[in-house]
C-alpha cells in the first residue's frame, strides 16, 4: 500500500539541515584529529626509537603537574578533551595510559593501527557529504569520487582494526571486554554493509544502496561518537569519573550509532513529489512469509519476555539475584534497589505496559504488513493502544533510570543507562507512531512499530543475558569495574539491528528514498 506523505514543512527541512550539519562538522573535526593522531602518536614509533620512553615521561609529568601545556605534550586529542572539562579528569584516568600501550605494542599492531587511523580519517572527513541531498544533486561527480574513495578505504581500515583486535587481548583496550565486543560487532557490520551497498548499486537499487551506506557510516562512527560522548557528558555530569563515564557511553553506543544511521536515511527521503512504485526486494517478500509463519512462536516469546521481566522485579532487581554480586558493584545494586523502592508499584506499570504492548504490536504489525487495502479499524485501534502502552512503559523506565542516575547528584546513568536510553527510545518511536497514525502515513507506521517491537523486550533480554554472564569466566578486574553488568546492558538493544534492516528493505525507503 502506498502512503502519500506531503512534506512541505519548513521546520522539518530545517531540522534535517541541522542534523546533517552536525554530522558533517563533528565527523570532520574527528577526521582532522584522527589525521593528527595518525601522523604524531601512531607514527612516532617508526620515526623515534625512544617514543615509548617519551610518552611514559609525558604521562608522568601531566599526572604530577596537571596543566594544559603538559597535556598538549601527551597529544592534541587528550588536550581537546581536557579543554571541554578539566586536565585532572583525564590525567587521573586510564585513558591516558592508552598512549603508552600504543607506543609499546608490537610492530605489527603499530602498522595495523597506523593504517586504520589514517584511512579511517578519510571516511570521517568525506562520509557526511555523501548523505547531503543538495550536495549530491549539484556535485554528482564529486559524490561518486568520494564514494569510490570511501568504498576503497573503509574495508582496509576496518580489516586492519579487526586484525588488531584479533591480535590484542581485551584488557589492553580501554573499557576492556565491552569495547572489544562492540568493536568486533560494528566492524563486521560495516564490512557487510559496504558489500551489500555495492551489490545494491550494481542492481540499480539506489535506495537500498543508500540505506546500506548509512548503516556502514553509522557503524564507523563508533570511535568518534565515543569521544564526543566523553566530552559532552563530562561537561554535563562532572561528578562522574572518566573511567565510569566510559562504561556509560559503551551502554549508549549501540542505539546511538544505529539511530544516526536511521537519521541519515530519513533526511534523504522525499515526500513532496510522487515516487516510483518499486517492487519489494525478494528478501523482503521472503521475510514477510517467515514472519507470518513464526508469529505464533513470537507470541510465545512475548509471554516469556513478560515472565522474565516480572521475575526480575518480583525479586527486587539485582538485589534479589544471588549471582548479581559477582557481576556488578554493590553500589550499583543498592542504587537500583533504592530506585525501585522509590517508584514502588509503578514499576509494575512498566511491566504491564511493555509486556502487553509486545503481543499487541505483533498483531498490529501483521495487520499492517499483510494488507494492500485500507487499514482495518481494529488494526488502527490496536496500533494506537500499542503506542500508548509503549509510551507509558518508556516514561516509567526513564523514571527508574533518573532515580538511579540523575538524582540527586547527577551521577548520570551509573546503573541507570539502560533504563533511560532504552526508555527514551520507546518514547521516541511511540510518539513517532502516533504522529504517523494521525497523518495516515502507513509506511512510517510500520517502520516505527518495528522499532518499538525491537526495543520492548529490552528488560527481558538484559535479564537473560545477565543470567548467562554468571557462567562466563570473566577476570576479577573486569567484574570489579562492572563489566559483567555493562555487557547485558549493551545486549538489551540487540534486536535494534533488525529494525535497521527493516528500514533498508521496508516500504518507506523503497517508495521515498
Amino acid at each position: 500500500m502506498s502512503s502519500k506523505l506531503p512534506d512541505t514543512n519548513h521546520v522539518s527541512a530545517f531540522l534535517k539541515g541541522i542534523f546533517l550539519l552536525l554530522i558533517i562538522v563533528t565527523m570532520g573535526i574527528s577526521g582532522l584529529i584522527a589525521l593528527d593522531e595518525g601522523f604524531t602518536r601512531f607514527a612516532a614509533p617508526f620515526v623515534d626509537g625512544q617514543a615509548a620512553e617519551k610518552i611514559v615521561a609525558k604521562v608522568e609529568r601531566v599526572r604530577t603537574d596537571p596543566t594544559m601545556e603538559n597535556m598538549r605534550q601527551v597529544g592534541n586529542e587528550m588536550a581537546g578533551l581536557s579543554a571541554m572539562s578539566s586536565v585532572d579528569r583525564y590525567a587521573n584516568s586510564k585513558l591516558i595510559e592508552q598512549g603508552i600501550h600504543y607506543a609499546k605494542m608490537s610492530t605489527t599492531n603499530q602498522v595495523l593501527m597506523l593504517v586504520h587511523v589514517l584511512l579511517g580519517s578519510f571516511c570521517m572527513l568525506l562520509g557526511g557529504f555523501q548523505f547531503w541531498p543538495a550536495f549530491r544533486k549539484k556535485y554528482m561527480k564529486v559524490h561518486r569520487i568520494f564514494g569510490a574513495i570511501y568504498i576503497v578505504t573503509v574495508p582496509i581500515s576496518v580489516v586492519t582494526s579487526l586484525l588488531y583486535l584479533a591480535n590484542t587481548a581485551p584488557h589492553y583496550i580501554y573499557a576492556h571486554l565491552v569495547a572489544w565486543i562492540a568493536l568486533w560487532i560494528f566492524g563486521a557490520l560495516s564490512l557487510v554493509s559496504i558489500f551489500m551497498a555495492i551489490k545494491a548499486l550494481r542492481a540499480k537499487r539506489i535506495y537500498e544502496h543508500q540505506g546500506w551506506m548509512a548503516l556502514s557510516f553509522g557503524s564507523l562512527m563508533v570511535a568518534p561518537i565515543l569521544r564526543w560522548d566523553w566530552a559532552l557528558l563530562a561537561a554535563i555530569f562532572p561528578n562522574i569519573d572518566q573511567d565510569t563515564l566510559n562504561l556509560v557511553t559503551m551502554g549508549m553506543m549501540l542505539p546511538q550509532c544505529l539511530l544516526i544511521a536511521y537519521g541519515l536515511v530519513l533526511v534523504n527521503r522525499q515526500y513532496a513529489r510522487p515516487m516510483k512504485q518499486r517492487k519489494p526486494h525478494a528478501f523482503a517478500v521472503k521475510s514477510l512469509q517467515i514472519f507470518n509463519q513464526i508469529l505464533p512462536a513470537l507470541y510465545a516469546l512475548s509471554a516469556v519476555a513478560l515472565l522474565a521481566q516480572s521475575f526480575y522485579f518480583i525479586n527486587g532487581g539485582l538485589a534479589g539475584l544471588s549471582f548479581s554480586a559477582g557481576l556488578s558493584t554493590m553500589r550499583l545494586i543498592h542504587s537500583e534497589q533504592q530506585a525501585l523502592a522509590v517508584v514502588g508499584s509503578a514499576k509494575w506499570l512498566l511491566v504491564l505496559g511493555t509486556g502487553l504492548a509486545l503481543p499487541l504490536g505483533l498483531f498490529t504489525l501483521k495487520g499492517l504488513l499483510n494488507t494492500t487495502e485500507a487499514i482495518s479499524p481494529q488494526t488502527k485501534r490496536m496500533g494506537v493502544l500499542t503506542a500508548v502502552l509503549t509510551l507509558l512503559g518508556g516514561l516509567l523506565s526513564i523514571g527508574i533510570g533518573c532515580q538511579m542516575g540523575l538524582l540527586p547528584h547527577k551521577q548520570l546513568f551509573s546503573g541507570g543507562t539502560m533504563y533511560i536510553i532504552d526508555g527514551g527510545v520507546l518514547v521516541l518511536f511511540a510518539l513517532f507512531y502516533l504522529a504517523a497514525s494521525y497523518k495516515q502515513q502507513v509506511a512510517l507506521m510500520k517502520e516505527s512499530l518495528v522499532f518499538m517491537l525491537c526495543t520492548l523486550p529490552f528488560m527481558a533480554i538484559y535479564f537473560l543475558t545477565l543470567y548467562v554472564m554468571q557462567f562466563m569466566p570473566l577476570p576479577a578486574d573486569y567484574l570489579a569495574v562492572g563489566q559483567g553488568y555493562v555487557i547485558p546492558v549493551g545486549f538489551s538493544m540487540a534486536l535494534f539491528f533488525l529494525a535497521i534492516f527493516y528500514v533498508i528493505f521496508g516500504q518507506a525507503t523503497r517508495e521515498h528514498n
